[in-house]
């Protein structure tokens, strides 16, 4: 008997069921179901045309701007889904027949964001969730707008701006600018003009003019602003990668120039932190050496690539710098930083730099000229290091391996009892490959030490191999 086919959840398996049914199957959903309910109502206020919609709407966001309950972990899960039936209502069924009332009202309820907060309870991601999404759905839609629909929202969202308390629309007002036709990005930066004299020090007026400057073009206005700001909040490499990418070399050079504060308040992802002098100094100093090359001054580059090859010992730095010499220079170059590696101070840079580059041989031989003065501690250097080392010698990897887990024990470093047990396991792998006569104790006789002296630290032995005493 041939199987009958079942309709699906699609348009035309709905059309099968008929209006009486899909009528009854909503009606009886709608009564528990504020979000749908809300929605229907939209719908059928539509009929009567979009500003009975948008009235329907405003009372809506009135009442929510205007409620002052606390809201608890129950009603805020109740609140996510009736917001997002409420946003949906707004951009699908008001967006539908007037995108710029639909936009107006978007904007309106994502200025809820702050006083929603202030009332909950407990936090609350399923209702931020529907905030962040409103915010997605926000940019599209006001991108869509005609230019001169545009303009007539920026009063709406310099509200939204000046009402925003705690930096919370700042990615949102970030995006925002680069959707924004000429007309709007003209007419914000007129309102923001006439404001940034009395913003405070946070994120506001004087940031966005800056990415509207961008967003037309203005380098110049871009520069001008930045100057206005106070010195602890100037990003002066930010600057001068603007003006190097223009090709303002001599420009970008002044800026480099001006050393930082000790103390700045700078936009770090988006967020704005403290940072300290030693903040974006490296790529300060390879935009420099990329701008003294622009300018001809070649030598002067190069003598700033190999300084900051000489403080970090980064690999990295070292192949820039040895690309920009000339023909048949690099051998007595790397002669040279490798004597530098060798007879630097900081050992565990250098043992990174060996492994790195790689010259294996030299990190073994750098392992043991220094076999007293490894620290167990640097398990971040030395773990990685060893198990690259463990394919090379043995023997190497297990005096690194061995300090690993004796200096963890001896200081009764819990955070880094993993690590090593990673050095434990190693150590049990790597015994069958040890040399005889090596001078090292062999593998039994360092257990039975171990195990004597840290016999109590049970919260190594439960993670160690073999399990606990």
């Amino acid at each position: 008997m041939a199987r009958q086919a079942r309709a699906k959840l699609d348009r035309k398996g709905l059309h099968a069921l008929g209006i009486d049914k899909l009528i009854d199957i909503l009606l009886e959903e709608a009564s528990a179901n504020k979000a749908l309910k809300a929605r229907l109502q939209t719908a059928l206020a539509g009929e009567a045309g979009p500003a009975e919609m948008s009235r329907m709407i405003d009372r809506r966001l009135d009442l929510i701007d205007q409620a002052t309950t606390r809201i608890n972990k129950a009603r805020a899960k109740d609140l996510a889904v009736d917001f997002a039936g409420l946003t949906r209502s707004i951009l699908s069924e008001l967006g539908g027949s007037d995108p710029l009332g639909a936009a107006e009202r978007i904007v309106r309820f994502l200025a809820l964001r702050f006083p929603i907060s202030s009332r909950l309870v407990v936090d609350s991601a399923r209702l931020w969730k529907v905030f962040d999404d409103a915010e997605i759905a926000a940019l599209d839609l006001i991108q869509s707008l005609a230019p001169a629909d545009q303009v007539s929202l920026v009063p709406l969202i310099e509200k939204l701006r000046l009402r925003d308390r705690y930096g919370e629309h700042i990615d949102f007002l970030q995006a925002l600018v680069t959707r924004l036709s000429g007309a709007a990005a003209g007419e914000w930066t007129s309102v923001l003009a006439a404001t940034v004299a009395s913003e405070p020090g946070k994120f506001g007026a004087l940031d966005l003019l800056q990415r509207l400057a961008l967003h037309r073009g203005d380098v110049d206005a871009y520069v001008e602003l930045e100057n206005r700001k106070p010195e602890n909040r100037r990003d002066s490499l930010a600057i001068a990668r603007l003006l190097f990418d223009k090709q303002r070399y001599q420009e970008a050079l002044d800026w480099l120039k001006l050393r930082p504060k000790p103390i700045r308040l700078l936009s770090v992802n988006g967020v704005m932190a403290s940072v300290g002098p030693e903040f974006d100094e490296r790529e300060r100093r390879l935009l420099e050496a990329d701008v003294l090359e622009k300018l001809k001054r070649k030598d002067d580059a190069q003598a700033l690539r190999w300084q900051e090859f000489a403080d970090t010992l980064d690999p990295v730095i070292l192949r820039l710098y040895l690309s920009k010499l000339d023909d048949f220079a690099e051998f007595d170059e790397m002669d040279r930083a490798l004597l530098l590696v060798h007879t630097s101070e900081d050992i565990y840079s250098a043992l990174e730099f060996l492994i790195a580059w790689p010259r294996l041989d030299l990190a073994v031989r750098h392992v043991f000229d220094n076999e007293h003065r490894w620290d167990g501690r640097h398990t971040n250097v030395l773990l990685p290091a060893a198990d690259t080392l463990s394919e090379v010698d043995p023997l190497a990897a297990t005096l690194l391996y061995r300090t690993i887990v004796s200096d963890v024990l001896k200081l009764a470093m819990v955070s880094a009892y993993d690590d090593a047990a990673a050095a434990l396991i190693a150590l049990n792998r790597l015994e069958p490959r040890l040399p005889e006569n090596s001078g090292f104790t062999d593998h039994r006789s360092f257990m039975t030490e171990l195990r004597r002296l840290h016999a109590r630290k049970q919260g190594f032995w439960g993670v160690a191999p073999g399990g606990s005493l």
